[in-house]
């Protein structure tokens, strides 16, 4: 008897492969759409590369042009006007005047004490700009940053 019985209902084998076919091609859908996802994020973050690149070469010819400026500050003349606007430094024969102007204080007992940087006499000559060797810190710059 168990032979003869029939089960009435459930799906046709045709009815099954479309639906396989239907659950297949979704599946194919949802992949492609990912995957775009990822190449157009691919795409955003190597033009975000580029974009910065050339902002860092940017940034570093600004860099090896201000360094040639600051080097361009240590000939004789720019040390010079250097010395003479900053220092009140003078050159060969040349006479500094200082015009002191006093107070008058209410305290008689207080008295202006000279320190080393109210000396005109006490002024460094310039030791930074001698002992800079700017050119030689573009080269290592240069090796570094940009090769």
């Amino acid at each position: 008897m168990n032979k003869k019985v029939k089960f009435i209902g459930g799906l046709s084998r045709k009815t099954k492969i479309n639906i396989f076919i239907a659950v297949f091609l979704i599946f194919i859908l949802i992949s492609v759409f990912a995957s775009i996802n990822q190449f157009s994020r691919i795409v955003r973050n190597r033009e975000k590369i580029v974009e910065l690149e050339q902002q860092l070469n940017w940034e570093r010819k600004k860099n090896i042009e201000l360094l040639a400026e600051e080097k361009s500050l240590y000939e004789e003349e720019a040390i010079e006007i250097e010395a003479r606007k900053q220092f009140n430094m003078t050159k060969g024969e040349e006479t500094n005047y200082f015009v002191e102007i006093e107070e008058e204080s209410k305290d008689e007992n207080s008295t202006f004490q000279e320190t080393p940087e109210h000396k005109p006499d006490s002024y460094s000559y310039g030791a930074s700009y001698q002992n800079a060797d700017l050119w030689e810190k573009i080269k290592i710059f240069y090796n570094n940053e940009i090769k």
